[in-house]
Formats: structure tokens, C-alpha cells, sequence
């Protein structure tokens, strides 16, 4: 299975919260078992840095952002791939800049505890980390 793993997930793997944490470390065992294949937005790993940084500082917020790009598949974000997500009907930018690429990427969903995201029309399905641990 091919996923677009949302920024929410890995800070939430990354940045434990108790009430998300489980699902998304769970999430994260089967990207480095390589039971999934997970893809990640290039813009993504600067909004996760800016995050991250403000709590474990820049340096082990690096090492962090570097397990990222070793464990999943970075894609790349054009010109196109703005306009294409302002085209899209959707009122958060970033949201649809991640549902772009995940069309883009070709794969099976997007995993996302963005209740308005899983909520939206996207070109590709946005479903819960509960969902995908379910299906798998």
C-alpha cells in the first residue's frame, strides 16, 4: 500500500501526544518494516522542522527531518503543483498542496487526523491512522 502520511501524524510520532501517539508510531513501525509506502510532501518537512524545532531544538529536530527523508519518499513540489491546488476546491492551501502531490505520487490514500481534510473532496481519500492500521 502507497500513503501520503500528513504533517499531523509525524509530529505526532515525532512529538508524542498521548491522545494521537499510539496510532501514529504504529503507522511509522510499518513505514520502516516496510509494510506501507510512504510518501511525504517536500513543503511538509519544512512545516514539521518549524514545529519540532520550537520543542527539541534545531539540532535533533535535523536528525529527525533526516529519518523522514531515509524512511519515506520525498516528493518533490513544482509551479504546476501550486496552481493545481489552488484550482482545487479547498479552502486550506496546505491540504490541498498535499492532496496534489498525493495524486502526483499515485497512491492508495492519504492518512490524516485532519477531521475538515478527511471531510473534504479530494482527488485522493484521506482516511484516519485508525483506518489504516484497520486495513492492515
Amino acid at each position: 500500500m502507497k500513503i501520503v502520511v500528513d504533517n499531523n501524524v509525524v509530529i505526532d510520532a515525532l512529538r508524542p501526544n498521548p491522545e494521537f501517539e499510539a496510532d501514529a508510531k504504529r503507522i511509522f513501525q510499518y513505514i520502516w518494516q516496510c509494510k506501507i509506502t510512504a510518501y511525504i510532501c517536500a513543503s511538509s518537512l519544512t512545516d514539521i522542522f518549524y514545529v519540532l524545532q520550537k520543542v527539541q531544538g534545531a539540532e535533533k529536530t535535523k536528525g529527525s527531518i533526516a529519518n523522514l527523508i531515509t524512511a519515506m519518499n520525498v516528493i518533490p513540489l513544482t509551479e504546476t503543483d501550486c496552481t493545481d491546488a489552488l484550482a482545487l476546491p479547498m479552502n486550506d492551501f496546505e491540504d490541498a498542496v498535499i492532496a496534489v502531490c498525493a495524486q502526483k505520487a499515485k497512491v492508495d490514500c492519504i492518512v490524516s487526523r485532519d477531521e475538515k481534510f478527511i471531510k473534504t473532496d479530494t482527488p485522493v481519500k484521506v482516511i484516519t491512522p485508525r483506518q489504516l492500521i484497520e486495513r492492515l
